[in-house]
């Protein structure tokens, strides 16, 4: 269509002042940009599956219509900046000369009267992303895309009487109010014109070619305009041109340059491997075993892809049949890139490296570079990240690298790499209500999702974990579920809210042949389409059977002491760090500092990653195993380290917990002392009258601990047990125990009070927990509106994670131990570094330090969590000041610990004594020797 320039050219998008020099950017100019970046990423940068199921939810004849709406919404998103109110803005730190320079232009270009002062009291009403929604209803787009546009910069608005209410500032978007006045018709035409221009330029052509949308499609493309915005904005790439250039001279090679200089590696359109001997070999180094072949034959027949349940024990390579599952899901769905998550940072820092083997492997076959990241609060501490990160791909002889691209590294960004391994919180952030949140959906939408360890989800996190479940199953994402223990509720509930989520009603999903409550194990549970199905044919090579003794407190020691002399690695698993630290402290009383090694959550963070090296490094795989040991730990021992025990001694937890603590008892085939050949696990904390040690009740509850009780048999048959005794402990509705007359009733409270905590963790999670995803094509009805209303506001990653798990909120500091008049490291390198107090200008220095982190629980001075930070603050404001100026330490907390490693909290009375051996203790000063 052709049409009339009004002066639109004379817009500004960008301005900034460089040493003394003027720079801008048109507004035409960055919508130019923004709208070819947007028509790449559509052809470039996400999967070929991607794409086909962006196109199955549009309305829409021919497919074409799909990449030119995606450019249309590039070329339109910042139509809302040609207004008089975002034109006027002065800008942050902006010289009053290049807005006068700005200004003068727009008056030259027939805007007269925009450079009067007080013209528009209420600009701030009418935010450029609301002015832009607004402006393209008014020129008669449906809320469907003018939605999108309202929601780039990260969220929708809350309700259409936003929108409606934009009538009563007619003056930010026409400079007058009287619509027959001169400057009035100029806004109006200016603003048709550069929409006029994005429906031409994008191949669109006519308003009423736009495609109608569902609202998973409405996220995406959300997600994709953000995304091209984002690079279109960044400087390196696109940058702004001195204030006497009107336009770029060669938008073409403008477009070029911007591009190679952001593009580091290109999706890979995977292949399905047919050979499953010759994949194992080439990515593991190994020949499958019978289960791992079992699942690769059964997931090589399913057509149409979505829900892949893996139940197994510990240690039988579900890793590697994931790995493989993913590799053949991708081809089936046209996927290019994987997300695996774990439940913690120990167990993500082990798989990265796992993962990191598998990807180079992967990318070597395919020629191409693979863009890798860790996700986790201390990624950037990884020291396979940082080797990576140091890495750069040039472009001879590196195509089948493994690399890591630093634009995927900021907070919001970092979900859109291709290959990405972190904490399962990264994903259960899909579901929270949050700003940018279409940029994770995005992220996610082009990738295979692998979740390990999902029984060890609470019913808090499982709200998030479902929802994140059913978007997926609208994006027709393959998800892939590990565990070594599930309760059949919880897989009928996986399993149901992806089929949901993918439009299904309950009643249309197929059931035939399939018993979801069955106790087969190990079991592979999958959908196709429509249907569920189950091969409970799967099978293991190696039995195990592991004796369960019960044993009372006061056995502990001596039956410790028993085996002990005779040789042998004892493990103790309890389940509070208090409770570690005690008989610990036995322990070397008893048998020496030398005999006994302590691991759990409370040691400083670099502590504790070189416990855990020498931990396996002593009693991993292959490992020269000492004579004699004893290992006492908590739940990090039962999460994170391949380890192997001779014996195993552990506090009474929940069934699937206690099984995966038996799963580092005789873990490895390998020599063991004559009297230790039969696993054992001896079982600590049972009771009679069902009255728990304190800790054990306060971490699990009363309810689950009597249900594991009452069904812990003698024996455990591995594998053949471990179902039917999940299934037994976790079945509240059909297997109900009786503890005799007088307990019955104390248990029923036990069940009530269970029922109850988890229907309230439920409640909780709906607050900042997105709504169920909508897959009908309905404009008006189902748009972006509202679709994040009253969104979780953290600010930084962990106060994300802290949200989706409801974790009790820990304060996290960087501690540091007085050297003189100065501190320095608990553990310094050389004598040099013993003061480190005037070298924390060194970046170096900087950044070791901002490992030493340690994690405080909020109570310890009896006050509030942010009564406690604001004392911390201002104890950082006159010791520690200087941090603030180092980019690594900026926005931390540090503590300094005096010579003896004591650190008095005010006047509390309460004192944290850190110790190499023992780790943080929180002690009364009374106490204090």
């Amino acid at each position: 269509m052709e049409y009339e320039p009004a002066g639109e050219n004379y817009l500004w998008a960008k301005k900034k002042e460089v040493n003394g020099r003027f720079y801008w950017l048109p507004l035409k100019v960055h919508l130019q940009d923004t709208m070819d970046i947007a028509g790449w990423l559509w052809n470039h940068w996400i999967s070929s599956g991607q794409r086909n199921d962006l196109i199955s939810g549009m309305n829409i004849h021919e497919e074409s219509c799909a990449e030119a709406l995606v450019r249309f919404l590039g070329g339109i998103h910042d139509i809302g900046k040609a207004t008089p109110a975002f034109q006027r803005e002065e800008g942050f730190s902006i010289s009053p000369d290049l807005n006068q320079i700005l200004m003068e232009n727009l008056e030259r270009a027939g805007f007269t009267g925009i450079g009067e002062k007080d013209l528009l009291p209420s600009a701030r009403a009418t935010h450029h992303s609301l002015a832009g929604e607004c402006i393209l209803s008014r020129l008669g787009v449906r809320k469907d895309i003018a939605s999108i546009v309202g929601a780039h910069h990260g969220k929708p608005v809350d309700s259409i009487i936003l929108c409606e209410e934009q009538s009563a500032y007619e003056a930010n978007y026409y400079q007058n109010e009287d619509h027959n006045s001169l400057i009035h018709r100029l806004w109006e035409k200016v603003q048709n014109n550069i929409y006029q221009w994005a429906l031409s330029e994008s191949g669109i052509y006519r308003t009423e070619n736009l495609p109608e949308l569902s609202l998973p499609v409405q996220v995406v493309l959300s997600g994709l305009l953000i995304m091209a915005d984002w690079i279109a904005s960044n400087e390196n790439y696109f940058p702004l041109m001195p204030i006497d250039e009107m336009a770029s001279t060669e938008p073409a090679t403008r477009f070029c340059y911007g591009m190679q200089k952001w593009c580091r590696s290109l999706p890979i359109e995977i292949h399905e491997p047919l050979n499953v001997e010759a994949l194992y070999k080439e990515r593991f180094g190994f020949a499958p075993r019978q289960l791992q072949k079992a699942i690769f034959e059964s997931i090589q027949q399913i057509e149409k892809p979505g829900m892949v349940i893996i139940e197994a024990p510990t240690g039988c390579g579900k890793t590697e049949a994931a790995l493989a599952a993913a590799e053949q899901l991708a081809s089936k769905s046209g996927r290019s890139g994987l997300f695996f998550g774990l439940p913690t940072q120990a167990t993500s820092n082990s798989m990265f490296s796992r993962v990191n083997a598998w990807l180079k492997s992967f990318s070597e076959n395919y020629s191409q570079s693979a863009s890798l990241r860790l996700q986790h609060g201390k990624a950037a501490l990884n020291p396979l990240m940082q080797e990576l990160s140091s890495q750069i791909a040039e472009d001879e002889g590196h195509e089948s690298t493994v690399l890591v691209n630093e634009w995927f590294s900021g907070r919001k960004t970092a979900a859109l790499d291709d290959f990405v391994v972190g904490t399962v919180d990264n994903f259960l952030l899909v579901a929270l209500k949050q700003k940018h949140l279409a940029l994770r959906h995005l992220g996610f939408d082009k990738k295979v999702v692998i979740i390990d360890e999902v029984h060890a989800y609470d019913a808090y996190m499982q709200q998030y974990l479902n929802e994140a479940l059913r978007w997926m199953g609208a994006y027709r994402v393959p998800v892939i579920l590990l565990s070594a223990t599930l309760p059949a509720e919880r897989r009928k509930s996986f399993i149901q809210s992806y089929l949901m989520g993918t439009g299904l009603k309950k009643r249309e999903i197929i059931t035939e042949n399939v018993n979801l409550n069955t106790e087969h194990y190990p079991l592979l549970t999958y959908t196709e389409g429509s249907c569920i199905r189950q091969d409970v044919s799967l099978s293991m090579a190696s039995h195990k059977i592991i004796q369960v003794k019960k044993l009372q407190e006061d056995r502990l020691y001596v039956l410790i002491n028993d085996l002990y002399q005779r040789g042998g690695v004892l493990g103790v698993i309890v389940n509070t760090v208090k409770r570690a630290q005690e008989i610990t402290k036995t322990c070397i009383r008893l048998f020496g500092e030398d005999s006994v090694a302590l691991l759990h959550s409370n040691f400083i963070t670099t502590d504790r990653i070189e416990k855990e090296k020498k931990l396996e490094s002593m009693i991993g795989k292959r490992a020269n195993r000492p004579k004699r040991k004893i290992i006492i730990g908590t739940q990090v021992i039962e999460q994170s380290l391949d380890i192997d025990f001779d014996v195993l001694f552990s506090d009474l937890c929940p069934i699937d917990l206690l099984i995966q603590r038996a799963g580092r008892l005789h873990r490895h085939d390998i020599q063991r002392p004559e009297h230790l050949t039969t696993p054992v696990i001896y079982v600590m904390g049972e009771n009679d009258d069902l009255s728990f040690e304190t800790g054990s009740r306060f971490v699990y509850g009363n309810c689950l601990l009597a249900r594991t009780q009452y069904y812990l048999p003698d024996k455990i048959h591995i594998p053949e047990d471990i179902s039917p005794m999940v299934q037994r402990v976790y079945d509240l509705e059909h297997d109900n125990p009786d503890f005799g007359t007088t307990l019955n009733e104390k248990y029923r409270g036990f069940e009530e009070e269970f029922k109850n905590k988890i229907q309230n963790k439920e409640n909780k999670a709906k607050s900042f927990k997105i709504d169920a995803p909508r897959n009908q094509i309905n404009p008006d009805k189902y748009n972006l509106i509202g679709w994040i209303r009253d969104p979780d506001r953290s600010e930084t990653d962990e106060k994300s994670y802290a949200q989706v798990r409801n974790i009790e909120e820990t304060i996290e500091v960087v501690a540091v131990k007085r050297y003189g008049t100065g501190y320095g490291f608990f553990h310094s390198k050389n004598a040099a570094e013993i003061d480190i107090s005037e070298q924390i200008i060194n970046p170096s220095i900087a950044k070791r330090l901002s490992a030493e982190t340690l994690r405080l629980p909020h109570w310890i001075a009896g006050a509030s969590s942010s009564e406690m930070i604001e004392w911390l603050e201002q104890y950082n404001r006159e010791n520690l000041n200087i941090w603030q100026e180092q980019s690594w330490l900026k926005g931390s907390l540090g503590i300094i610990f005096d010579a003896e490693g004591n650190f008095q909290i005010g006047d509390s009375g309460l004192i944290l004594h850190y110790d190499d051996i023992y780790g943080l203790e929180i002690i009364k000063k009374e106490t204090l020797k």
